[in-house]
């Protein structure tokens, strides 16, 4: 959990290395699987946490399951749907002299199955799982190999068809470990296997937990909470500070009288009261997570395609904000209470003009901030408070140094145009982050599309109306960038339908044959660039009234993509045409008929009609 959280850290920090986070992928491949495997649709592999393990010692093994597309592997708890009962998901251990603890099964997600009359739910894991089990060696357990037995059981299912795993013979996986002096971790348990565990831990007994080996994660803690330093240190050198870094200093030197005791104390209050503005963001972070009942975890989230495509557009508005296409500015009343704060000469001062710096800074450092709330919001309450403590200690110490050392201020470097070259720089680093987390996505083209809008409705937004602009105009530009934010937004990132018609690849010679057969053949010429063939596609071949059709008159459907060359497109360059188009094949060499632009479904209704004999096709 909180290696995936570094992504955002990283990107706080200016840090361009972006560890491996997401989708989990890797035990398997490679493994021999053996014969354990229920009819080709579930296979499995046990990967124990260490080769060598210690007497006393806590690890867990991995039953790694992949289940076949199309497939759903029914949970340990699959819910009773009222209609039909379906077997949970077992798993027993057989560990030799070893102790086995409760399963930890990794979450699993709603499944519908669905009957003409109505929908059954049940719940499921598809694609892959991870289940572990805790094993613990007896502190006397002699040294020597152990082998290790697992056994699993349930059912699996598609839309039309089910198995029993362990019917007519038990699907066993195995693993072995040695007992020995020393812990030796296991070099196929890889971080993916750490994320699913930090998943499935939340069932784990406390005593497990305190048993089990993290130093994976607690170095990865220590390196957060670095970054997180290394951020506060950072906001000093922003163009909201630093000019008026040397001001605020001699001002406590002036309130500090020529005493050297009074200039460090002075300074330490000022330090405070830097440090007291990133407890209060610690505090609003408490005060979010608390609100939302604790539900974001970086490691499955990331798994869940929509929370990357937001994270992936939140990166990218705030890279716009560092660029410049959008300004964040302290309300007004705001910056008039520095007056209020910083009156008179004690320590009270001192700590209000470090509280007013960090708020005044807030138009730089905002990006930053809101960058480490996100990331804030999938760690421990103590993590995430202790990560804006530390922003705080990096923000705060140059100032308590500066200010009982005023002499360095002349070596400082000097204000200028290198500052917002930093910032825009920080803005690609954020892009950089942001066409990974694209890469990640099914639907990388439009949503990488909509990031552009995105862009530009928080360029209108702030750009397009002066801070003195009447509330008239800023209320009509400001909202037609919002709609146009959010208009995009629905119309780009909502999923298509699936296709309700199933086309085969394109096949000259099936073409032939089918025709010859009597059949008539669709043929859809189509293209990843073709626009009017998407628009198609969304209105007509979504339709299952256009399925049921071709299926009751046995046409034949094909696709005959033309993104990259190949048959496809040397047929599409003999008819000297181009997408979209879709040619009607009747049988028996009949004269083929041509839909060369968009059409209804109606259209294409009339036009099978012709094609098909005694419907008047001939």
């Amino acid at each position: 959990m909180v290696r995936n959280g570094l992504i955002v850290i990283a990107a706080v920090a200016v840090l361009t290395s972006i560890p491996a986070a997401g989708q989990i992928g890797g035990p398997l491949d490679g493994l021999d699987l053996g014969p354990f495997d229920a009819a080709g649709k579930l296979s499995a592999a046990a990967v124990a946490q260490y080769t060598q393990v210690a007497p006393g010692q806590t690890f867990h093994v991995a039953i790694d399951m992949r289940i076949a597309d199309g497939w759903a592997y029914y949970s340990n708890e699959p819910g009773d749907n009222g209609e039909v009962t379906v077997l949970p998901a077992t798993l027993d251990a057989n560990v030799g002299p070893l102790k086995a603890g409760a399963v930890l099964w990794p979450p699993h997600r709603r499944h519908e199955y669905k009957l003409p009359d109505q929908t059954l739910v049940n719940y499921a894991w598809e694609g892959r799982a991870v289940a572990f089990v805790p094993v613990t060696v007896p502190n006397d357990a002699a040294a020597g190999e152990v082998r290790m037995r697992f056994h699993l059981g349930g059912q699996i299912c598609s839309a039309d068809k089910c198995i029993t795993i362990g019917s007519p013979e038990p699907l066993v996986v195995s693993a072995k470990v040695a007992i020995g002096p020393e812990a030796v971790t296991n070099p196929q348990w890889g971080g993916d296997l750490d994320d699913a565990l930090a998943i499935a831990r939340p069932r784990q007994t406390a005593e497990a937990l305190r048993q089990a080996p993290r130093p994976r994660a607690d170095r990865s803690l220590l390196a957060g909470l670095g970054l997180a330093l290394l951020a506060g240190l950072m906001f000093n050198i922003m163009p909201c500070v630093l000019p008026v870094i040397p001001l605020r200093i001699y001002s406590v030197v002036q309130m500090a009288g020529g005493t050297r005791r009074r200039f460090i104390t002075l300074g330490l209050a000022f330090a405070g009261g830097i440090l007291v503005f990133f407890l209060l963001v610690a505090a609003a972070n408490i005060v979010v997570k608390l609100a939302t009942g604790n539900a974001l975890n970086w490691s499955e989230q990331f798994q869940v395609p929509w929370v990357r495509t937001a994270l992936a557009l939140f990166v990218v508005a705030v890279a716009a904000y560092f660029f410049g296409l959008v300004n964040v500015t302290v309300p007004s009343k705001v910056a008039a209470a520095e007056g209020r704060l910083t009156g008179g000469g004690g320590h009270l001062a001192a700590g209000g003009m470090g509280l007013m710096l960090a708020i005044l800074a807030t138009p730089c450092s905002f990006g930053f901030l809101v960058l480490a709330l996100g990331w804030a919001q999938g760690q421990p309450l103590a993590v995430g408070t202790l990560a804006f403590a530390m922003m705080g200690v990096g923000m705060a110490a140059p100032h308590a140094l500066l200010a009982a050392f005023p002499k360095l201020v002349d070596h400082l470097p000097k204000p200028g145009r290198w500052m917002e070259i930093l910032k825009q720089a920080t803005g690609f680093a954020l892009l950089g982050v942001a066409v990974w987390l694209f890469s990640t996505l099914e639907r990388f083209g439009w949503t990488a599309g909509y990031a552009i809008v995105l862009v530009f409705a928080l360029w209108m937004w702030g750009s397009w109306v002066r801070y003195d602009a009447s509330l008239k105009t800023k209320l009509v530009v400001r909202g037609l960038a919002a709609a146009l934010a959010i208009g995009a937004g629905v119309w780009m990132l909502t999923p298509p339908s699936p296709l309700a018609v199933e086309f085969k690849d394109y096949d000259p010679a099936r073409i032939a044959a089918a025709t010859e057969n009597g059949r008539v053949v669709l043929v859809k010429f189509t293209a990843d660039t073709c626009l009017s063939c998407k628009w198609i596609d969304r209105m007509v071949y979504t339709d299952p009234e256009v399925d049921k059709r071709l299926k009751q008159m046995k046409v034949l459907a094909m696709k005959a993509d033309t993104t990259n060359p190949g048959p496809a497109q040397s047929r599409l360059n003999e008819l000297k045409a181009a997408v979209p188009l879709t040619v009607i094949y009747p049988p028996k060499g009949g004269q083929p008929i041509y839909l060369t632009t968009k059409y209804t479904k109606a259209e294409l209704f009339e036009a099978l009609t012709k094609a098909t004999p005694g419907r008047g096709g001939g």
